[in-house]
C-alpha cells in the first residue's frame, strides 16, 4: 500500500495568512475572534466572529471563498515546490465546500421585483440572481478548482457538515493507497459569517455569548456555545515514491483515516459519543497505532456543552481514561470554520507536531466535570511522533484522522 505523505500546506484563517502567521499565532495563543466587521450588527442578535481580516477580500460567500481558496492553494504549491503551469492526469482533487448562500440584497431584489406576482407564480429571478445562483453550485466551484491546480484526475466534493474536511483529506488519502493518483490537492473552504447563516445557528441557541476573546470556552464549565469563523486550507498529498522521486521535503504522514455515523440525531450528536469513538477507533487501526502512542488530540471541541461532553465520553471510550492524552481546541483560537475546520486544523496540527509543542485551550479556567480530559490550558513544548485530529459535524457525521512526523 502507497505511504501518503503531505509536501505541501496553504492556509488562511482568522489567524492571520499563511504558514508563518499561524505558527507564530499557534506559539503566542493568540486569538482571531473579533466584532463582526463585514456588516451592520447594532441590531443584529450575533456580533462576534472569526473573519478573515482582509479587506481586499469580497463580501459574497462564494466569491469569498473562491479567494481564500485560491491563496491557500498558491501557498501550498509553492510549499510543495508545484507550479499551477504544470497540470497532471496524475493528479487528483478533494474537496470540502461549504454551504454557499446568495447575496441578500440580491435576494431581496428579486423578492421585490414589481412584475413578481407571488401569490400567482413563482418568482422571476433576475438574471444577476441566476448567475450568483449558479455560481455556488460545487460542481462549478470544483471544476474551476481543478482547472487552477491543473488536476486532471478524478475530483471529488464532499460536504459532511463539520467532518467535511477530513473527510476530503481521507478521501485523497484512499486514491493515493488505490493507486488512482500519486497526487491529490485536499481542499476545503467555508464562509459562513453572513447574516443568514449566523441567524441560523443562533437559532439553534448554539452561538457563545461575551467579549470576543474570551467567548469560546471549549471543555470549560462557564461554556456558552461556539463563534463561527472562516478560512480555507490546502495540504498536497502525494505518494512517498513519487515524492521521493522528484525530491520533494515531507511536511509529515498522513497515516490514518476512519470515519463513523452517530445515526441518532439532525443537529444533536451521540451523547456517549458513539459514532465518535468508531471514527476514532477506524483512524487508529487504519494507521496500526495503539491509543497510547498518540501523543496528542486537537479536539474537535467546539465550546457546546453537548459536543464537548459526547467527545469526552468517546475519547474515554478509545483511551480508557481520558486524561491519558493531551487535547486542546484550535478552534478557541479561529472560531469554527464548519467544512474548513478540520482541513485547517489538520494544519495547525502538523505544525504543532513540527515545532513538537502543544497549543493552548484559550479561556479554559475552570473544568468541567464531565469532561475529564488533559486539557492543554497554555502552549508547551512536548515531544510526540503521532497525533490525532478530530472532526466531528450535524447529521451525526464524524471522522478522525492520524497525521505523524516525516521518516
Amino acid at each position: 500500500m502507497n505511504s501518503v505523505w503531505i509536501t505541501g500546506m496553504g492556509v488562511i484563517s482568522p489567524l492571520g495568512a499563511g504558514l508563518e502567521a499561524h505558527r507564530i499565532a499557534l506559539r503566542e495563543a493568540s486569538c482571531g475572534i473579533r466584532y463582526i466587521r463585514q456588516f451592520p450588527t447594532e441590531r443584529f442578535p450575533v456580533r462576534i466572529a472569526g473573519e478573515v481580516c482582509d479587506p481586499t477580500l469580497p463580501h459574497a460567500a462564494a466569491g469569498r471563498a473562491s479567494v481564500l481558496l485560491e491563496r491557500a492553494l498558491q501557498e501550498a504549491f509553492a510549499d510543495a515546490g508545484l507550479s499551477l503551469s504544470e497540470p497532471s492526469p496524475r493528479r487528483a482533487l478533494s474537496c470540502a465546500l461549504g454551504k454557499q448562500t446568495v447575496r441578500l440584497e440580491t435576494l431581496a431584489a428579486a423578492l421585490a421585483a414589481p412584475e413578481t406576482d407571488l401569490a400567482q407564480e413563482p418568482p422571476r429571478w433576475p438574471p444577476t440572481f441566476v448567475r450568483d445562483w449558479e455560481e455556488r453550485e460545487p460542481a462549478r466551484q470544483l471544476d474551476h478548482l481543478a482547472g487552477y491546480a491543473g488536476a486532471l484526475g478524478p475530483a471529488y466534493c464532499c460536504y459532511t457538515a463539520c467532518a467535511s474536511g477530513n473527510d476530503a483529506l481521507g478521501m485523497g488519502k484512499r486514491l493515493i493507497e488505490r493507486g488512482e493518483a500519486d497526487m491529490v490537492v485536499a481542499a476545503a473552504a467555508d464562509c459562513q459569517v453572513n447574516p443568514l447563516s449566523l441567524l441560523e445557528f443562533d437559532l439553534l441557541d448554539a452561538l457563545a455569548q461575551g467579549e470576543p476573546e474570551h467567548a469560546c470556552r471549549p471543555f470549560d464549565r462557564e461554556r456558552t456555545g461556539f463563534v463561527v469563523g472562516e478560512g480555507a486550507a490546502v495540504l498536497v498529498l502525494e505518494a512517498a515514491e513519487h515524492a521521493r522521486r522528484r525530491r520533494a521535503r515531507a511536511r509529515g504522514r498522513l497515516t490514518g483515516y476512519g470515519s463513523a455515523l452517530d445515526c441518532f440525531g439532525l443537529t444533536k450528536c451521540h451523547p456517549q459519543g458513539r459514532g465518535a469513538a468508531l471514527a476514532m477507533a477506524a483512524a487508529l487501526a487504519d494507521a496500526r497505532r495503539r491509543p497510547e502512542e498518540i501523543g496528542y488530540i486537537n479536539a474537535h471541541g467546539t465550546g457546546t456543552i453537548l459536543n464537548d461532553r459526547a467527545e469526552s465520553a468517546a475519547i474515554t471510550r478509545v483511551w480508557g481514561t481520558a486524561g491519558s492524552v493531551p487535547v486542546s481546541s484550535t478552534k478557541s483560537m479561529t472560531g469554527h470554520l464548519i467544512a474548513a475546520a478540520a482541513a485547517v486544523e489538520a494544519v495547525l496540527t502538523l505544525l504543532a507536531l513540527d515545532e513538537q509543542f502543544l497549543p493552548a485551550t484559550l479561556n479554559y479556567s475552570t473544568p468541567d466535570p464531565e469532561c475529564p480530559l488533559a486539557v492543554v490550558a497554555q502552549p508547551r513544548a512536548a515531544r510526540f511522533q503521532a497525533a490525532m485530529s478530530n472532526g466531528f459535524g450535524f447529521g451525526g457525521q464524524n471522522s478522525a484522522l492520524i497525521l505523524e512526523a516525516p521518516e
